[in-house]
């Protein structure tokens, strides 16, 4: 079995990138021939990784799946390709966040769905896009697969996450007596609500003077963040986006995860690995991953004062804080990197035999 996995533009500070390295490594671990393709990003994605991509054209990538290359598209780029996998879907966020430029990329999603190969699988990284997809577009529910996303095992673990948490809070000038409430995050804050994750912390701060806030994201805090009365108080600490979180995860006492949309969200799955306990609303589709005691703390939609003031009682109960974070850690195992590989696998061969009948 030969495999292509494409995205036009590579980029490893982004989930579909680190997740599309995730994928090759394993196939060739797993003893499968796969190759990366792109067409923007090769060169930084080489010298990061030392995988290095192909720049195919359509012609090229058509002349390999005329000759049994099986295809996996992780951009919605081909439309002819064996397995898509969706990692972002502007049709559902521009439902809650209006914008021309969603618009834009909602119309580019329909005319390549309308394109779609029948035979092709479509890949949800969450039940939410799942559903979202047979919505929008029409699909039959049993051409959307479900595989939820793999973190890092190796890197977002709870053992190290004592000797982060002091090198961390040392670099916020936090004693390990401070509650921190943090926000983290690669980027697109308006998508990720930190809007209303400030909200929330200002409702937090009334309640709990001694609590410090912590934002990770993007390259600066946009203008009406920064001028946020909590963030020039100097009670929010920022930093920004890191291709190694980890010690930012191991700095918090809770994660409150306020975004508007989100497909699914990577940085629950690392938090809880981390043995944080998150708090968010199941409009993210990681909270999908969520352990059954987390059921009294999942809010249906983003809500600064209900956020608020949950926290404010988990603040106030470590024991409880302490639960759920075992909880967590215990089942997010089962959506680490080994679990998407095989996942992709098992696609991938059924994929291969519905081509050979």
């Amino acid at each position: 079995m030969n495999v292509l996995l494409y995205r036009r533009s590579l980029d490893l500070r982004s989930g579909a990138g680190q997740l599309l390295q995730m994928q090759l490594r394993g196939l060739e671990a797993a003893g499968t021939s796969a190759v990366v393709a792109c067409d923007r990003g090769a060169l930084k994605f080489w010298l990061r990784t030392g995988i290095r991509p192909r720049r195919l054209g359509a012609a090229a990538i058509q002349r390999l799946q005329d000759s049994g290359w099986l295809l996996v598209d992780h951009g919605l780029d081909i439309p002819r390709a064996e397995l898509v996998f969706v990692h972002n879907l502007a049709s559902e966020v521009h439902r809650y966040l209006p914008s021309a430029d969603l618009a834009a990329y909602a119309e580019r999603e329909h005319a390549f769905f309308a394109e779609l190969d029948p035979a092709a699988v479509v890949v949800a990284n969450s039940k939410l896009v799942q559903r979202s997809l047979v919505e929008h577009f029409g699909l039959p529910p049993e051409r959307v697969a479900l595989l939820y996303p793999g973190f890092d095992a190796e890197r977002f673990t709870r053992p190290g996450a004592a000797v982060l948490r002091r090198a961390a809070r040392r670099a916020l000038r936090l004693n390990d007596g401070t509650p921190l409430v943090g926000f983290v995050t690669s980027g697109d804050f308006a998508k990720r609500g930190l809007d209303l994750f400030l909200d929330s912390a200002a409702r937090i701060a009334v309640v709990r003077p001694d609590v410090q806030f912590l934002v990770v994201g993007s390259k600066r805090l946009p203008a009406a963040a920064a001028q946020h009365p909590l963030v020039r108080s100097g009670r929010v600490h920022y930093r920004p986006k890191s291709r190694r979180p980890e010690p930012w995860f191991a700095a918090l006492d809770l994660f409150l995860y306020t975004a508007r949309f989100e497909e699914f969200g990577m940085v629950l799955a690392e938090a809880q690995a981390m043995g944080v306990p998150v708090l968010t609303s199941r409009r993210v589709g990681a909270s999908e991953c969520l352990p059954p005691a987390y059921a009294p703390w999942l809010l249906e939609h983003p809500d600064p004062q209900r956020f608020a003031a949950l926290a404010v009682t988990m603040l106030m109960d470590a024991d409880l804080r302490s639960e759920l974070a075992a909880a967590a850690a215990a089942t997010v195992v089962a959506f680490d990197q080994r679990a998407y590989v095989r996942g992709t696998r098992a696609l991938l061969l059924a994929a291969q035999k519905r081509r050979l009948k």
